[in-house]
This record gives structure tokens, C-alpha cells and sequence, in this order.
């Protein structure tokens, strides 16, 4: 993203400098495309910057602290401005999500996050709506099916976050441009019979989970990758009884043979990296050390002739 100026790197500092000088920043639209919300009672700078934009493509970032809003008429200021969004990063209440309209038609990047108060409203907008947009980021969308919202089929970069699977995982199978997903805190824990996810161009998949459930996630047998690179799995992807196993059916059945790196997260105390370098040469595995803590409070590491080198 373009990143908002600030401090004596801000174009308000030409302001400063003399007559001219002022007279020709304000007449430069592009030097203040870029703008970074930050306290929610000062409306002057962001309405300023908007007016001074003219008609270049904007940058919208939030930077506000945990809870604050947006004054209405700040918003309702970007808003008017959806036209000449390029790259947006918003939080927006579950009533303010209503007041988003396509077209966006310059809107390359979208980082949305909403406080989702258990309605399933939705904005009007629809895939059409963003004819550039390829790098997508949204957050809170508990409740809602994003259905055609989007449009998956061009994007190339998606980060969900604090999402119920359910709401995502039909929509995934349009989105056949991925190169990049990361899955945060978006599983169902226990259930079954999931539809397959065939993303054939996805080259880095990052799961996340922060959840302790006693049950694993089924959301990784669910993808298909054959082009996938990276992997990053959190260890109650793969289980406590048969990691290993499971780790090589979701390799068999995604035909990954360009798989290089698999970071395994969490409570890893099952994982024994000796046994999947064994089993996998050529893929380089990573844990958080967990399973070598486990073996060395059970007294038994010697014992046992998975376990890796100190």
C-alpha cells in the first residue's frame, strides 16, 4: 500500500515552507491520496485530505484503538469516495457494513474487518462490484455467508479471520487464482463430511488456531494443493494419534510434490520431525519443540528411536 505520509515527511509540511510552496501542494491532488485515520474526534485532517485528493485513488488506512469508531460524517465522507478507493483498510460496526455501495472500481486491496453482533445483514455489493480487486482481508464475518459478495475467481491473496468455515469453504472453490491463504481461528471443530477445496495455483496456505478444543479441526483434509510450497499447520490439525498419517493423506491426495516447508504450530508434543523427514526428504519441518519437552518429562527419550538430536 501507499503508506500515509506523516510528521516532516507529510505534505503538510510544503505548506509550511512559503506562499508558492503551499499554493502548489494544495494544487497537487496526488499528495494527499493517501490517508490515515487515527483519532476518531479529529474530522478535520481526514475531510481535508479528501477534498485536497480531487479524483486520485485513494488510500484509506485505520489505525484506531480497540473499540473507538469513526464519526459519522468522517465516514460518510470516505464512503462517498468508494469510487476512488485503490487500497482500503476499515473497521466497520455491523450497521455501518449496510452502508457500503459499489461500484469500487479502482480497488485493488480490501481489509475489512467487522464487529459482528450476531445479525446477518450485508452490505450491497456484489463480485461486479470490483473488477481490480485481487488481495482480500476479512475479518469478524461470523454470521454472514459471503456467498458472491467477492469476486474469488480473480483474487490472489486471502487472509479470513474469527470465520466459521461454513461461511467460506463453497466460496474457496471459485477462488482458482489463490497464491496466498491464511485461515485464522476459521474452523469447526468434530465435523465431518467438509466439500473439497481445489485451489491448483496456491502456493503458501498458513492455518492458525488459537482454540483448545479437544477435538480436531477437519478443515485440512478438505484441500486440495498441488502447487502448494509452504504449508504452516497447527498440530491439532494432524492429530495426537496418527500425525503422521494424516499428514500423508492430505499429501496423497493433493498431489503436492512442490511442498518445501511445513512449520508446525501449537502443542506439537506428538510430532517427531525425525519420522517425517524419514517419511518426507525432501520437505524441511519445523515444531516449536514441544514434543522434545514431552519426551524429556516422560524420562523416555532414548527409548525412543523417532525422537530427534538434541
Amino acid at each position: 500500500p501507499l503508506v500515509p505520509l506523516r510528521g516532516p515527511s507529510s505534505p503538510t509540511s510544503l505548506t509550511h515552507i512559503c506562499r508558492k510552496w503551499r499554493d502548489i501542494a494544495l494544487a497537487t491532488p496526488q499528495l494527499w491520496r493517501s490517508i490515515l485515520l487515527r483519532a476518531p474526534g479529529d474530522d478535520r485532517v481526514p475531510l481535508e485530505w479528501l477534498e485536497r485528493s480531487g479524483l486520485s485513488p485513494l488510500c484509506i488506512q485505520m489505525q484506531l484503538d480497540e473499540q473507538a469508531r469513526l464519526h459519522p460524517q468522517t465516514l460518510a465522507a470516505i464512503l462517498l469516495h468508494q469510487q476512488q478507493w485503490e487500497y482500503v483498510d476499515l473497521t466497520l460496526g455491523e450497521d455501518e457494513m449496510a452502508l457500503l455501495q459499489g461500484p469500487m472500481p479502482l480497488l485493488r486491496v480490501l481489509i475489512l474487518s467487522v464487529e459482528d453482533s450476531g445479525s446477518s445483514r450485508r452490505p450491497n455489493i456484489n463480485a461486479c462490484d470490483f473488477p481490480r480487486l485481487h488481495v482480500l482481508w476479512l475479518d469478524g464475518f461470523i454470521h454472514m455467508q459471503l456467498g458472491d459478495w467477492f469476486p474469488w475467481s480473480q483474487l490472489t491473496s486471502l487472509r479470513l479471520t474469527n470465520m466459521d468455515s461454513s461461511t467460506y469453504l463453497s466460496a474457496l472453490n471459485g477462488a482458482v487464482k489463490l497464491v496466498e491463504l491464511n485461515l485464522i481461528n476459521c474452523f469447526q471443530y468434530g465435523k465431518k463430511d467438509l466439500p473439497d477445496v481445489n485451489l491448483p495455483l496456491l502456493e503458501n496456505f498458513l492455518l492458525v488456531d488459537s482454540d483448545s478444543e479437544p477435538y480436531f479441526p477437519r478443515e485440512l483434509d478438505t484441500f486440495i494443493l498441488p502447487s502448494v510450497h509452504t504449508l504452516q499447520v497447527p498440530a491439532a490439525f494432524l492429530g495426537h494419534e496418527m500425525p503422521l498419517d494424516i499428514f500423508a493423506s492430505f499429501v496423497a491426495k493433493s498431489g503436492c510434490a512442490s511442498l518445501e516447508k511445513v512449520p508446525i504450530t501449537g502443542d506439537s508434543w506428538a510430532i517427531s520431525r525425525r519420522a517425517f523427514r524419514r517419511r518426507f526428504p525432501a520437505i524441511t519441518f519445523a515444531t516449536n519443540g514441544g514434543y522434545d519437552w514431552f519426551k524429556r518429562r516422560r524420562g523416555d527419550e532414548e527409548d525412543d528411536p523417532e525422537s530427534d538430536p538434541e
